[in-house]
């Protein structure tokens, strides 16, 4: 089957994560007992909500100038293309695009502008579900390119972001859709391992975070829109399993387990960040208070392990991977609706973190490198799939910092 140019395990194994050895009280990282604490560590940035968005639109339209083949309607995943690049992006970062331009249509007042190219991306997404699988589900690459390997976290993120379209659009056809891609996700459910969701399709050697933790948000999505117990059973279902990839050391998410019972301790801001929205949406949905607890304790934990050292002008950096600080953005915007002191906290380390990013890894292709302290800025080759990230942190940030008025993506 087709693969990615770069695969997922290379990407994941780059020195991007932060091991497990990390954890220890010896490794020197603070530990964030309060709310108050948590909001000193960086000052509010300048930047207005409407200046914030004005970056991921600024950073959007670099996307489709490098990355969008205008004869085509298709996205490379790399810019510039080199030889041997196949001509459209793989699943993972094609999805990464709507849940960014599904960020900045749910701004007030952006749908409007928005709306065609979200709708263009929506059908475009098509060209990966193969519907004659049992269940249906999206192919890491276009069946007429080939196709390739489902991934179970893929589908899952094709799921959410079809029903943030749902809502975003007013169009309960994008729900359906959801619907059924998480019937694909949950088939990839087994009582090996004492239960839980294999990463991909027709390889059963490791059952990962960024499978089960995406799935569980898209079983509360669904629950929360449809009332139906059958979503709220496999949510929680899910994130008890969760459990075995829980680390109390260090208060964050594990990356996989595999079917001798190793854990790869690996920890990436995305795998906790599902869990942590996963939990303040079962609490906004249920009034459980369990599930708020621990969202606060994983937003605390969070900022400790993926943010722990000033950078340029006492900013705590995270890492060099925007897109999955999205997803922990996700949480944080989640958590900020039921705790919004704990949230907004949280949520104001983020914006110093883009305040920083913006002055100093913003490149002359007025694309930004993955490193917020500007270290190759001007790399000579881009990655979907960060830029993608960064305009969605750009849109959740300006959705956190506006005034609220109660909307589900984000209440900006």
């Amino acid at each position: 089957m087709p693969q990615p140019q770069v695969s997922r395990r290379q990407f994941l194994k780059t020195g991007l994560a932060v091991t497990g050895s990390l954890f220890g009280i010896s490794a020197g990282y603070p530990f964030l007992p309060t709310e108050s604490k948590i909001g000193r560590m960086n000052a509010i940035p300048a930047a207005s909500p409407r200046e914030l968005a004005s970056r991921a639109d600024l950073t959007l339209q670099a996307l489709f100038e490098r990355f969008r083949d205008p004869s085509s309607g298709r996205f490379h995943e790399y810019d510039p293309q080199q030889p041997g690049d196949r001509p459209s992006a793989t699943l993972w970062p094609y999805t990464g695009v709507i849940s960014a331009l599904n960020a900045l249509a749910a701004l007030p007042g952006r749908r409007t502008a928005v709306e065609p190219a979200l709708r263009s991306a929506l059908a475009g997404l098509d060209a990966y579900l193969d519907p004659g699988a049992l269940p249906a589900g999206y192919d890491s690459y276009p069946l007429a390119g080939g196709g390739g390997q489902k991934y179970y976290d893929d589908n899952a993120w094709a799921g959410l972001e079809l029903l943030r379209a749902s809502r975003v659009l007013g169009e309960a056809a994008y729900r359906e859709k959801a619907a059924e891609a998480f019937q694909f996700v949950v088939s990839g459910w087994s009582g090996a391992m004492g239960g839980g969701i294999y990463w991909r399709e027709g390889d059963d050697s490791t059952k990962n975070t960024c499978s089960n933790g995406p799935a569980a948000v898209l079983a509360l999505e669904l629950y929360g829109d449809t009332g139906l117990p059958y979503y709220l059973d496999w949510a929680e279902r899910i994130l008890d399993w969760l459990r075995h990839l829980h680390s109390h050391r260090s208060g964050v998410y594990w990356d996989n387990l595999n079917q001798s019972g190793e854990i790869d301790r690996s920890a990436y801001t995305y795998n906790t960040g599902t869990v942590l929205q996963a939990n303040a949406l079962l609490h906004r949905l249920t009034g459980l208070a369990e599930p708020l607890e621990k969202a606060r304790a994983l937003a605390k934990a969070s900022l400790k392990v993926f943010a722990p050292q000033s950078g340029p002008r006492g900013v705590r950096l995270f890492p060099q991977t925007p897109w999955f600080n999205a997803i922990l953005a996700r949480g944080y915007l989640e958590l900020s609706a039921v705790d919004p002191e704990t949230g907004q906290a949280c949520l104001r380390v983020l914006r110093g973190y883009l305040d920083q990013a913006w002055q100093s890894a913003r490149g002359r292709d007025d694309l930004l490198g993955p490193d917020a302290s500007g270290t190759g800025k001007d790399d000579p080759r881009r990655w979907l799939l960060d830029q993608a990230g960064w305009i969605e942190l750009y849109a959740l940030a300006a959705c956190a910092a506006a005034p609220q008025d109660g909307s589900p993506e984000g209440r900006a």
